[in-house]
Parts: structure tokens; C-alpha cells; sequence
């Protein structure tokens, strides 16, 4: 039985800046640090692990980045931000804050939209209007096409498909949301096959970015302004979605982080992108809801 839940903000970041749309959200395990891009033009923002006020790391266009997506920061210290529709990934050394690596798909329409790692640290990257999941080796070789999604059996209309994308709970394979569909994919990294999460709701309309710890799978619902709590089985061929959790703080989120015991979710308002977003654009911090 799926449980609505009202949670509370126990902490809310302010991102500098009028038009931010911040669109995702990763972690620096060594500092707690989190970073977020901005879909509307490139900047990079440090939001920090202890209390402190969010801060431009790196401003829009610096580089030729003019819109970020996804975000995740890797076990080596490098931060990768997605290029959504400029079709790029772009991989920075934190420390140096120098850029070390760019990719480009190669292809328009193109919207990079997320990744994850893998137990090797290669990177596996989504790109929603692309039907292929690429990936780039820890050592930064190059960008490769590595499963046709069409190919293998994934329907693949109009709009935002691949979207979120996390490393499954055994290890073994990676979890997908389409966006579109409400569907989630599940991709075995040895054989390459792609099958179908079974929801025990069917589907989970306007799925959007992925967190997760052990076999609880944290999706944010965007237009619905929900997060769903799933629990997935080990082998992530199905799951049960336990729980909806709404708060008054949440503003169209499209991401959602771990930093210790607390969820961190953007709130992206991209549906107020040629209108009027509320202001200052956030980042805020809930509490990980307890097992059910």
C-alpha cells in the first residue's frame, strides 16, 4: 500500500541569481559538498555539507557551458555535469576546478540528461532524446554508444525518455526512469539486456531524478511535486512503491541527492520558465524517511 506522507524542509539553500533553474544535484563524499547546475545557462553551484550558503563555483559560459543537467561528482574527485541540450558531458577536476575532459554526442536533437556510476567507475550517461545509453571509461577515453534502446526493446516516443539513471542495488545492473512514460528500465552490465521494472502501481507518471540506498530507490515526481519511496527486490526486476511524500516547499523538483541522512531535492520550477518563478531558486533538505 502506497502512504501519502507531509514532510518538512529542515533546511532550505538559496542559489544566487534570478533565473537559475537548477535541474540536478551531486554529492562529494570526501567534503559532504553538493553541487547543482543550471539548465538555463551553465552555472555550477557549490551548495555546502555543513551550514553555509550556497555559491557560485563556476559561472555559465565559462568554457563554452551554456546549460547543465545532470550532475554527479565520482570516487576519483571529479565532478561530470550533463550539457542537456548543448549534447556534451564535461568532466572537472574539484580541486583545480580545471576541466579535464569533453564529450559530445554527435547528434541533434540531443538533451544529456544524467549518469551514473558503475562498480569500476565507468560512467553510464542518458540522453533523452537519443535512444542509446552511452558511457565513458574512469580513464576518460572516449564517449561510446553501448546499448540501443530502441534495439532492445524500449518504446521510444516524443519528449523526455532516459532520464534518471542509478547503479542498482546488487551491483550488477543500472535502474532508468523514462520520463515520458512513466516507465523504469533495468540494464544488466555484463549482458547488456534490457527489461522492464515492474511496478506494483504500473507506472509512475513524470518520473524524473534518481537516488538510492540499498534497495530503496527515492524517484522525484515532478509535475506532481511528490517524491515516491520504492522499494526495489535485489535483482531490481520489480518494486513496490511504499510511499508519496509531498512538501509545502517543493517547487516542480526534478533531483534528489543523499548527504547523509537527509534527502536533498532541487526544486527546479522548470515549469515557470518563460513565466514567473518563485524567487530565490532552492535547494532543500528533508529528512530520509524511516523503512516501511
Amino acid at each position: 500500500m502506497t502512504i501519502e506522507q507531509s514532510v518538512r524542509a529542515l533546511e532550505t539553500y538559496a542559489l544566487p541569481g534570478d533565473a537559475v533553474f537548477p535541474e540536478s544535484i551531486g554529492v562529494d563524499a570526501r567534503t559532504g559538498d553538493a553541487f547543482v547546475g543550471s539548465l538555463s545557462d551553465g552555472t555550477i553551484f557549490r551548495v555546502p555539507g555543513r551550514r553555509g550558503d550556497a555559491e557560485v563555483w563556476s559561472h555559465g559560459g565559462e568554457g563554452g557551458r551554456t546549460s547543465v543537467a545532470g550532475v554527479k561528482v565520482d570516487r576519483l574527485g571529479r565532478l561530470w555535469t550533463a550539457g542537456g541540450f548543448d549534447g556534451t558531458l564535461d568532466v572537472y577536476d574539484l580541486d583545480s576546478r580545471r576541466r579535464v575532459a569533453r564529450f559530445e554526442v554527435g547528434q541533434t536533437p540531443s538533451c544529456v540528461n544524467d549518469l551514473a556510476f558503475g562498480p569500476d567507475g565507468t560512467a553510464f550517461i542518458t540522453d533523452s532524446f537519443v535512444p542509446t545509453l552511452l558511457r565513458v571509461g574512469p580513464g576518460l577515453d572516449a564517449m561510446e554508444a553501448w546499448v540501443d534502446l530502441v534495439g532492445s526493446g524500449v518504446p521510444w516516443p516524443a519528449g523526455i525518455n532516459f532520464n534518471g539513471i542509478v547503479l542498482g542495488p546488487d551491483g550488477r545492473h543500472l535502474v532508468c526512469s523514462q520520463t515520458n512514460l512513466g516507465r523504469f528500465w533495468r540494464v544488466d552490465l555484463d549482458t547488456r539486456n534490457v527489461s522492464e521494472v515492474i511496478l506494483d502501481t504500473g507506472t509512475l507518471e513524470h518520473c524524473d531524478g534518481l537516488a538510492i540506498r540499498g534497495s530503496t530507490l527515492y524517484v522525484v515526481v515532478n509535475a506532481r511535486e511528490r517524491l515516491a519511496v520504492i522499494t526495489l527486490e535485489a535483482d531490481g526486476r520489480s518494486g513496490r512503491v511504499t510511499a508519496l511524500l509531498s512538501c509545502g516547499d517543493f517547487a516542480f523538483p526534478t533531483a534528489v541527492a543523499l548527504a547523509e541522512e537527509r534527502l536533498l531535492v532541487v526544486n527546479a520550477q522548470l515549469d515557470k520558465m518563460g513565466g514567473t518563478p518563485r524567487r530565490p531558486f532552492t535547494v532543500i533538505a528533508i529528512a530520509e524517511p524511516d523503512p516501511l
